[in-house]
């Protein structure tokens, strides 16, 4: 996440109380999906194999993930 972060202080987000966060470009956030599988492979020791999902079927992951989260404090 560090390359995140230094992209926003390099655009002037600092995380302060009423700052809005930089609009990233497509190009920009394909780096960072790149460089996150790129992590993650080196780090699981096998290529990344991403699984085609719905917009709903996204959101009910996630939903999903956040109850589990939430339900194990």
């Amino acid at each position: 996440k560090e390359f995140v972060r230094e992209w926003l202080i390099a655009n002037d987000f600092m995380g302060k109380e009423g700052q809005t966060i930089p609009e990233m470009s497509d190009e920009w956030v394909n780096t960072i999906s790149r460089r996150y599988i790129e992590l993650y492979e080196k780090v699981i020791g096998a290529p990344f194999e991403p699984i085609e999902l719905s917009e709903k079927e996204t959101a009910e992951r996630i939903e999903a993930a956040l109850e589990k989260f939430t339900n194990h404090k």
